[in-house]
């Protein structure tokens, strides 16, 4: 199969060369998480109600997230912030579609290959946030024949984070996988798919976690506590 490269910076492309990060993942290389306090959003893509929509035409979706809604559900982190509202999404990499009772097993963002071998969706903080990406789940509708999915966690500064190879039977099914890593802040997240083997049709994504570390409330925290820190070390030097 001809594989297609993406840009890592450009809203279609969204991935620099991909499948040269793959190679680099199958080396076994594991990025770093952040454990800060967090503010999480999981989305469940239960509000679709019809399908082979394009889920970047939809304005903002998952994007500054702060309640639930029939789309998703967020919980607080320890400083009140609640879900994701300083991390917006961008799904215009072709491929990401809307379906409804996916092989009986609900609503799911389908990743339609038959648009591309390789896609991706962009995670990007802002106000001192950083972005982890928590899990998310793959599922195969039955009949698309011995599913491979190779999947990718990389940020546009830290460079690659984490990856795995997804497997399932022509029986089709799902299964969760927890990647559970961070950026820096500030730093944009890629989580990259690329088709192995498979109908190209018949794979989707379901229940994406993610949320925002540091929050900002602790920057600003961390921030005070360092100017207090180094006005009492200059309060000591004058009383030596």
């Amino acid at each position: 199969m001809k594989r297609g490269k993406m840009n890592l910076g450009g809203a279609n492309a969204k991935v620099s060369r991909l499948s040269q990060v793959f190679k680099l993942a199958a080396c076994g290389t594991l990025g770093l998480g952040v454990a800060q306090s967090k503010a999480e959003t999981t989305i469940t893509f239960e509000g679709f109600t019809s399908d082979n929509v394009s889920i970047g035409s939809i304005q903002g979706y998952g994007s500054n997230v702060s309640s639930d809604s029939a789309d998703w559900n967020v919980a607080p982190g320890i400083r009140g912030i609640v879900g994701t509202p300083n991390i917006t999404l961008d799904w215009s990499a072709p491929g990401w579609d809307s379906y409804t009772s996916w092989d009986g097993r609900g609503n799911v963002a389908q990743t339609d290959f038959n648009a591309s071998p390789e896609l991706a969706l962009l995670f990007t903080p802002e106000g001192g946030a950083a972005v982890r990406i928590v899990s998310f789940q793959l599922d195969e509708w039955a009949g698309g024949d011995a599913g491979l999915i190779h999947w990718a966690v990389f940020g546009n500064q830290s460079g690659f984070l984490a990856s795995g190879d997804w497997t399932m039977t022509t029986a089709g099914g799902r299964s969760s996988l927890n990647p559970n890593v961070a950026g820096r802040p500030g730093e944009t997240l890629s989580l990259a798919f690329e088709l192995g083997t498979g109908a190209p049709s018949y794979f989707a994504m379901d229940n994406l976690t993610f949320d925002q570390v540091p929050e900002p409330s602790t920057v600003a925290l961390g921030a005070l506590g360092a100017v207090a820190l180094g006005a009492a070390a200059m309060r000591r030097r004058r009383r030596a």
